[in-house]
């Protein structure tokens, strides 16, 4: 029995493709004309970009197809599995080493053939050119908006609000001043430049002091940094055309326009969106121009905030190489737990501890965990690998395990199957000879139940057989663990810090402290 996988994609807030009912239709037709014995299985994708392949249901299909759970791959066109020819082609070789036959209906590609294969990969060619053609227009399109300095898109940034105007006679959006954040705005810069706090010290400091968003949440210092570094707040004058000059950035417009009356606009800041997280570019892919709105800090005391930040750079360099549980151990609140090397000078005492991030940012009534020696935790879990080390079935209290499915044995499924097989083909040899007789329809209607019963077993045997998969896979980790928990225990007194810290990164799927006890789970 073939078991085929029908993949469906759709973009609904850009792509005019056919809709994912649709292109599962066309996959049905075409396996009733080329496949008998075979079941088709479902995967989709509403809503997801084919420019990369961060895609839930794709993401099964593929962990599916390396698990030769799937012999063919069907999809209506080649741009539904992807748009970009190096992913395509990471698709189709995960597909070739896996044996799995690859069948696009649109283009008609068969995959057995060299010229097949030679179309398939000149159709995600102009795939890719038709999706980095659409995308240097949208960035044409946006970088005009603020060379000329209109607002190119997001959210207005505090202390300005968003307004439609028209302009040629085409409506644009350009940001104006919100009177009733400014206040809050210079609240926040004056504290940051006077109280000598870095972001960290600015957000402890405003918690203290009970200062929330315009929302009424606790500032965080993701949101404390968005502000202070912002751009949009400095004007567009000889100072601020110099500093960005000499950082690297790209100047869009005549320099003659900065002359202080309007504030900075930039393109290129950041990247991402939609699917994918913002990220900061650095200077030289920054497009500085002359926006339309009104400047809300002086160039000085901007420049006075960026000059600060250059101050407060963090040394990250690792000075004291201590805590085996370092990036691993959580605090039952769920924040990552930290390490604190502490010299006490006056009775010469040197203290090592874990200590819970959330508590020591937020304060006790967010987290009641104390601070917690960390030869303490770090001997507990070295207390339980040695016990697993000397008893290999204690292993099993420690698994983390996936919440399994348990149905009946592939075997008598597949009995089963033959025993139907056999009854409709006796029923279908009864048709036969009973001609036009008033009892073929009621021949017909068993018929029709009993493939109904057959592809339900098929279901049932699949799911059997990929739960067989699971079970043996399982005891395959579960065996490569008990080997790291044995060369951790057998080498602990030779092992480097950092080798020792990876090896628990590697091993520890769950490591939680909550106050009293260290649970684990490898």
């Amino acid at each position: 029995m073939l078991k085929i996988a029908c993949y469906a994609r759709k973009s609904i807030y850009s792509d005019k493709s056919d809709s994912t009912n649709v292109q599962y239709k066309f996959a049905e037709e075409y396996c009733k004309s080329h496949y008998e014995d075979y079941i088709l299985i479902r995967y989709e994708d509403e809503g997801y970009t084919g420019a990369n392949t961060n895609r839930p249901d794709y993401n099964r299909l593929m962990a599916n197809v390396k698990d030769q759970q799937i012999n063919v791959v069907i999809c209506y066109k080649i741009d539904r599995i992807s748009r970009n020819v190096s992913d395509f082609s990471n698709f189709f070789s995960i597909l070739t080493d896996n044996y799995v036959e690859f069948v696009s209906i649109k283009e008609q590609i068969d995959t057995s053939t060299p010229l097949g294969r030679a179309m398939m990969y000149i159709c995600s060619v102009f795939a890719q050119m038709e999706r980095e053609t659409i995308a240097e227009r949208i960035k044409d399109n946006m970088l005009e908006l603020a060379k000329s300095g209109k607002w190119a898109g997001g959210k207005a940034p505090i202390g300005y609000k968003l307004e439609k105007v028209i302009i040629g006679n085409k409506t644009h959006t350009i940001l104006t001043e919100n009177p009733e954040e400014i206040p809050y705005l210079n609240m926040i810069v004056d504290t940051f430049l006077n109280g000598n706090y870095t972001i960290g010290g600015l957000e402890t400091y405003f918690r203290k002091t009970d200062v929330k968003t315009l929302g009424g949440n606790y500032l965080s210092t993701t949101q404390l940094y968005k502000v202070l570094k912002n751009p949009y707040y400095a004007p567009a004058d000889k100072s601020t055309l110099n500093y960005f000059k000499n950082i690297g950035c790209t100047i869009g417009c005549d320099e003659s326009k900065f002359n202080g009356e309007y504030g900075i606009i930039v393109y290129g800041r950041t990247s991402g969106g939609r699917k994918k997280k913002h990220t900061l570019n650095t200077p030289d892919k920054w497009i500085i121009s002359v926006g339309m709105h009104r400047p809300l800090l002086t160039s000085d005391k901007w420049i006075a905030i960026q000059s600060k930040f250059g101050n407060n750079i963090i040394n990250k360099t690792r000075k004291y190489k201590i805590g085996i549980l370092k990036g691993v151990l959580r605090c039952k609140c769920g924040y990552t737990m930290r390490t604190q090397h502490k010299i006490d000078k006056t009775y010469n005492k040197t203290y090592d501890n874990y200590f819970c991030q959330n508590r020591n940012r937020r304060g006790i009534e967010y987290c009641d965990c104390h601070f917690v020696p960390i030869a303490q935790l770090d001997q507990a879990v070295l207390n339980i690998l040695n016990s697993i080390a000397l008893d290999k079935s204690i292993i099993d209290s420690y698994i983390y395990q996936d919440t399994v499915c348990y149905v009946r044995s592939s075997v008598d499924i597949t009995k089963d199957i033959t025993k139907l097989e056999t009854k409709i083909k006796n029923v279908t040899a009864a048709l036969e000879s009973s001609g036009s007789s008033t009892a073929a329809k009621y021949i017909i209607k068993e018929i029709e139940k009993l493939d109904k019963e057959l592809t339900g077993l098929k279901y049932e045997l699949m799911e059997s057989e990929n739960n067989e998969r699971k079970h043996n896979k399982i005891l395959d980790e579960k065996e490569d663990k008990y080997k790291t928990v044995c060369y951790i225990t057998e080498n602990l007194e030779s092992l480097e810090y950092d080798e020792l810290n990876d090896l628990m990164k590697a091993i520890l799927k769950e490591c939680i402290w909550d106050g009293e006890t260290l649970k684990i789970k490898l």
